[in-house]
């Protein structure tokens, strides 16, 4: 061991070993085998065996946790690889780890939305109720980033239309994603902008229309949106 280890006994009689590897952070590790005196073994790790290891600052308080445990200890900060504005950063494999970026001032370049947006269009002539616009099955939920109802400047009428999520019926209050009570003939509404999440349904709930009849022309609803494991 170098000179720097401590070595003393874990809550369990298990024998703890802590490096100070600088900056008031200290490894932890738990060997897992003895050598013939009793004392720990270093061959373990001269060897590239696996051990447990565990982030500590000087005071003892722990700086890496696992997921949803108690909070303590400070925290390590995250770095980010520095691009300028312009640049495209040299792609990786899928599943190779990778650096995160930032702009030179360090504020981090985020990508909004998710890694396989998709988008679909339907056009309606006549009357919908309770439409499914686009169907999901249990397991999984429809999460909308944008939507557009778009009428046609040959319509004769003004068309309304409400879309949300639902199994069965669209929904009027709760759910609801996209509503007007007239469109008038070339014009449309919006909502959203594909950066952001606009609306979530529930487990298995379809995005659903009811709307009254584009007479003489059509009504279409453009979506962006991705599925994701409920």
């Amino acid at each position: 061991m170098s000179d720097n280890t401590q070595a003393n006994l874990g809550a369990g009689g298990d024998l703890i070993a802590t490096d100070d590897i600088g900056g008031g952070v200290k490894v932890q590790r738990v060997k897992t085998t003895w050598g013939p005196d009793g004392t720990m073994n270093d061959a373990d790790v001269a060897s590239g065996k696996p051990l447990p290891v565990q982030l500590r600052t000087a005071a003892g308080g722990e700086v890496t946790l696992d997921h949803d445990s108690v909070d303590a200890g400070g925290p390590i900060k995250v770095g980010h690889r520095a691009i300028a504005h312009g640049t495209n950063p040299t792609a990786v494999a899928a599943g190779d780890r990778t650096d995160g970026f930032a702009n030179r001032a360090g504020v981090p370049w985020v990508m909004g939305g998710h890694p396989n947006i998709l988008t679909l269009e339907a056009e309606y002539t006549s009357a919908q109720t309770n439409a499914a616009i686009i169907t999901v099955g249990s397991g999984a939920k429809i999460v909308v980033t944008q939507i557009q109802a778009l009428c046609a400047n040959s319509n004769s009428v003004d068309v309304a239309a409400r879309i949300g999520f639902a199994t069965a019926t669209t929904p009027t209050t709760t759910g609801v994603v996209l509503t007007h009570p007239g469109i008038a003939p070339g014009s449309g509404v919006s909502r959203g902008d594909g950066s952001g999440i606009l609306g979530v349904g529930a487990d298995g709930e379809d995005l659903r229309i009811t709307s009254g009849a584009a007479t003489s022309g059509a009504l279409r609803i453009l979506v962006s949106y991705y599925t994701i494991e409920s």
